[in-house]
């Protein structure tokens, strides 16, 4: 007995198309808080801190939404993350639902255990093994009148990591003009890697090139070596020092009065160093707070300390474009010739995030 082949209807190429394209709309992973109120929110879940769950919903993938654990019945989740306890342990878990009771619900290796919102201190996505992200400012102020000046900053920064690796770019450029004469002509170039030996403990390396002409100062290089801590190291919230010892070689340039210049300056020296980053994200990400600061001392060779301070706001006005604004700190001990001990700046522009 033959079997003929079977046929394919349009009818059939019709059903199987539609639950193919319902298949490929479904979510690889749906994360849903459930409210007291019976209230539900489907997305993605980012974290848990100061008694919050913050979840970016499937209808705005811009928006990130903040609720209290207070008006939280249950999470259900089927991806693991990071959970921190108030005794102190440290968990990877996933959030499943609730008990009979009406508690929470936690998986540990296809284990379940019941927790309180009262007993959690932090959850968060586990750390992706790659991850970067970069930033460029650029500020720029013009006045005409009395006094023509003209001053810029452009700044811009990648930070990258690789597993327990973090490389971390920074460079600085800033010009200033004032009736036609330059009053700051500076370029600063940062590089620092830290390795994270034993989380949050990290061993540093850290690299520094910079050139002023206006302070006379030829070239400054660093090269040093570091050890440092997180205190935070999470999404939208980062802090982190670090102390170290390096190498510092300068060259000063200088002229007379009559404008004929004189034998340059050179120094060599040991240095010690301090280094401290804080980043913390407000209003669901929207306004971020940073301040950076740095200080080398000589501690061998020409006495000099230097200190660099950068503070300001970053307030998100589309996914790529921020308003950026700072007050900039610069002060040294001895600087060369007749160059003021501090510089103060307050600096607004506009900045890219990608």
């Amino acid at each position: 007995m033959k079997h003929g082949k079977k046929s394919i209807t349009p009818g059939s190429w019709r059903v199987f198309l539609l639950v193919a394209g319902w298949l490929c709309t479904m979510p690889v992973h749906a994360d849903f808080v459930v409210m007291k109120n019976g209230d539900r929110i489907t997305g993605e879940i980012q974290e848990i801190w100061d008694h919050e769950v913050i979840i970016e919903p499937e209808y705005d993938d811009d928006t990130a939404v903040t609720i209290s654990l207070d008006v939280v019945d249950y999470i259900e989740s089927s991806r693991d993350f990071e959970i921190k306890m108030l005794d102190g342990r440290k968990l990877i878990a996933k959030l499943v639902g609730r008990d009979a009771d009406g508690k929470q619900l936690m998986e540990i290796d296809g284990e379940l255990s019941t927790i309180t919102y009262a007993e959690l201190e932090e959850l968060d996505e586990i750390s992706d093994y790659y991850d970067r992200d970069s930033r460029i400012d650029f500020n720029l102020g013009l006045n005409k009148g009395n006094t023509d000046s003209l001053n810029s900053k452009l700044y811009a920064d990648t930070n990258l990591k690789l597993g327990d690796h973090r490389h971390i770019v920074d460079v600085t450029l800033t010009r200033e003009e004032q009736d036609n004469s330059t009053t700051k002509d500076n370029d600063l170039f940062r590089y620092n890697y830290n390795w994270l030996f034993a989380d949050p403990w990290f061993f540093g390396g850290t690299a520094s090139a910079e050139r002023d002409s206006v302070r006379d100062l030829d070239h400054r290089f660093i090269l040093g070596s570091a050890i440092g801590r997180d205190i935070w190291n999470k999404p939208r919230q980062a802090m982190n020092f670090q102390i170290g010892l390096g190498y510092l070689t300068e060259k000063f340039s200088s002229s007379d009065a009559g404008g004929t210049p004189v034998p340059s300056d050179k120094n060599d020296s040991l240095v010690l160093s301090w280094q401290y980053r804080l980043r913390y994200d407000l209003l669901g990400g929207d306004l971020e707070i940073y301040h950076n600061n740095t200080l080398n001392s000589t501690a061998t060779g020409r006495k000099n300390t230097v200190i660099k301070t950068v503070t300001g706001t970053r307030y998100e006005i589309t996914d790529l474009l921020y308003l950026n604004t700072s007050l900039d700190f610069d002060w040294e001990s001895h600087p060369a010739g007749t160059a003021k001990n501090e510089d103060l700046a307050v600096v607004v522009g506009l900045g890219v995030e990608f």
